[in-house]
């Protein structure tokens, strides 16, 4: 059973969407994109943590096509693109479409705080487009006039780093003027940890969030475990010492520490209930009305005339990618079966746990009715692969290899099943004047 069938090119053609990060129709979201937010946000939506966001409710943007010149295909090779989507706190990305997508960086956050106070737009590993630094609040309302913004920050880069155990007290306006107010030492933060790689201290309330125990969603089931399996998954390392400023929130003004680092901007609130005193800043927002409002980018999306298809191809199309990709690495998990092996076995039900979110995430994705017929096809390999995860689990419950082989053989034939209803929907789409496919598939199954 092979995978690397699936894809030799994406063709995305440019579609004109609105410059507003908040699509008429709601975005769809696929099994990567979804696995990932579950982990700390899924508790969140369903009311069984008090915390803040570390994505967001939903995604705000269709699943887009960023320009990035290492982003690679199902074989290695070059696309020079990658799929992004972005949401209130963060964009998520896939540079390596076929990668292991059970390795939880199959799946990164950009480092949005980073290009926005510095201005630099990341292209690729070493390229760059510069732009002016972000005159957008990095916290509270977008309308305050006084809160600093990402621009306020980019001088304080350079800033020698605070002590180790010194209280912070240092505070910031718009302009970027340092100063020091001994008032809130009252808080009792101070300068827990030196980031050598950015020469910056982490203040005390984000590296214990940082590092903080909760309810997470993880391989199937709400479990208490760290809240990021690295402390710097979510952030990046600091770009900046933390400090006191006043913005508005909801048009209140409020004493806030703002930390910018790589990846988020993180505040400190002490007036705000404990699950909330430290939360994330709307950095992926800030960053998709920068560039795709104030710089003028124009975002791409599927290449569909109707937007009602949408949402559906954002959950679909990239659940089918690492469906696939995830499937050669349990092929040669069978190939040499080691049933008394534990660990083996939990490498199996871990990748077992992600085709059932798989499945999940496509019997989810509502089909409109010009899609309904390749859906539908969609979900006869669905029931194939199924059909063989169930075979698979039993095999692992009976140690009978026999079970073993027919799962497999269930879910090649899942895979040729996906190959035949996206032929067929490529050569529907070639009949009609004018519209292109949304993917193209390779000839043949192997």
């Amino acid at each position: 059973m092979r995978s690397r069938w699936l894809v030799t090119a994406l063709l995305l053609a440019t579609l004109l969407a609105p410059a507003l990060p908040v699509s008429a129709q709601q975005p769809g979201l696929s099994v990567a994109f979804w696995r990932t937010w579950a982990r700390a946000d899924r508790p969140v939506a369903e009311g069984r943590a008090a915390r803040t966001w570390m994505w967001g409710p939903a995604p705000i943007t269709h699943v887009l096509v960023e320009e990035y010149d290492e982003a690679t295909d199902f074989d290695g090779d070059v696309l020079g693109f990658r799929m992004v989507q972005y949401f209130d706190k963060t964009r998520m990305e896939i540079t390596d479409i076929g990668a292991d997508p059970v390795n939880p960086w199959y799946v990164t956050n950009g480092l949005l705080a980073k290009e926005l106070i510095t201005g630099q737009v990341q292209l690729g590993h070493n390229r760059f487009a510069q732009a002016p630094a972000a005159r957008v609040p990095v916290a509270g309302d977008l309308d305050d006039p006084n809160a600093p913004t990402y621009a306020s920050f980019q001088p304080l880069m350079g800033y020698q780093p605070l002590p180790v155990g010194m209280t912070i007290i240092q505070t910031i306006d718009r302009n970027g003027t340092v100063g020091a107010d001994q008032t809130l030492a009252r808080y009792g933060v101070t300068a827990a940890v030196l980031v050598r790689e950015t020469n910056h201290t982490v203040a005390s309330v984000f590296w214990d969030f940082m590092n903080a125990r909760g309810t997470v969603y993880s391989d199937g089931a709400f479990r208490e475990d760290r809240l990021f399996e690295n402390p710097f998954y979510a952030t990046g390392f600091p770009l900046t010492e933390a400090y006191w400023t006043t913005v508005r929130v909801g048009g209140v003004p409020k004493r806030v520490l703002v930390q910018v680092f790589e990846r988020r901007v993180l505040t400190y609130t002490p007036d705000n209930p404990p699950g909330w005193r430290v939360e994330a800043g709307n950095v992926g927002l800030h960053y998709y009305q920068w560039r795709y409002g104030q710089l003028g980018e124009q975002p791409v999306t599927w290449d569909t005339a109707r937007p009602e298809e949408l949402p559906y191809y954002d959950a679909i199309i990239p659940t089918v990618f690492p469906l696939a990709a995830g499937l050669e690495p349990l092929a040669a998990l069978l190939d040499n079966p080691a049933l008394d092996a534990p660990g083996w076995r939990a490498d199996i039900e871990r990748r077992l746990i992600f085709l059932q979110d798989c499945a999940r995430a496509m019997r989810e994705a509502t089909p409109p009715p010009t899609l309904s017929a390749f859906h539908s096809e969609l979900m006869v390999g669905l029931e194939l692969v199924e059909r063989g995860a169930v075979r698979i689990r039993r095999a692992l419950d009976t140690r009978d290899p026999v079970l073993l082989w027919q799962g497999r053989n269930d879910i090649a034939a899942g895979l040729r099943a996906f190959a035949n209803a996206f032929e067929r929907y490529r050569n529907q789409l070639r009949a009609v004047p004018g519209s292109e496919p949304v993917v193209f598939l390779a000839e043949g199954v192997h």
